[in-house]
């Protein structure tokens, strides 16, 4: 639906033969980046940190970096089910932001495309935000060390993380499957081992 009514505005931006009718396929990214992308990019969670820690302490020996990964990624957590979504949608409309900021310039209408360039600056950060966790843990590169020892750590954090989010709704059925198809992943396993108590792991601090 966001696809056809932005390709309609875009259409129409350029169809119509009214003074403003060029600004209005920016209005459903402007609109989006307003309003949508702040939940995305401010790391605000629903849950007090402090209180988030002191949840995941009993199950992890790293609560603390899992608390830090969870806050800033909480929106993607939060709607894990609708993520790839928002991240799609995102991708879309940082693409049309920047399209009409060049459109703009290139017309002279300078203020416009200084405004839709920040527009579509703030969309792209946002896509990188808002699936992040999933889109790492399902990464390869990510999981075999491609992006080197960051990335891996990354993918960790995201494995875990995942699973340790249903342990902050434990009633919750779709972040409890989500966390258990993780769980029975063979090379999350290892991690696990190292990190979390619930485990039985012979873990070693450092």
């Amino acid at each position: 639906m966001l696809f056809i009514i932005n390709a309609a505005a875009i259409l129409a931006s350029f169809s119509l033969n009214q003074m403003l009718a060029i600004y209005w396929g920016a209005i459903l990214p402007a609109l989006y980046a307003l309003v949508v992308a702040p939940q995305a990019l401010i790391e605000r969670s629903g849950i007090p940190p402090a209180v988030i820690a002191r949840i995941l302490v009993p199950k992890w020996n790293n609560a603390e970096d899992l608390t830090a990964y969870i806050v800033k990624y909480w929106m993607a957590f939060a709607t894990s089910t609708t993520s790839w979504k928002k991240r799609r949608d995102s991708v879309i409309l940082c693409l049309t932001a920047f399209f009409f900021s060049a459109v703009y310039i290139f017309k002279e209408l300078l203020a416009a495309g200084a405004f839709m360039f920040g527009v579509g600056y703030v969309l792209y950060r946002m896509s990188m935000k808002v699936d992040r966790p999933r889109s790492v843990y399902a990464s390869s590169e990510f999981k075999d060390g491609s992006y080197g020892d960051y990335g891996r750590k990354e993918w960790e954090l995201a494995a875990m993380a995942i699973i340790a989010f249903s342990d902050l709704y434990p009633d919750d059925a779709a972040l409890r499957e989500s966390a258990s198809k993780v769980l029975e992943d063979s090379d999350v396993k290892p991690v696990l081992a190292r990190y979390r108590y619930a485990d039985g792991a012979s873990w070693t601090p450092g």
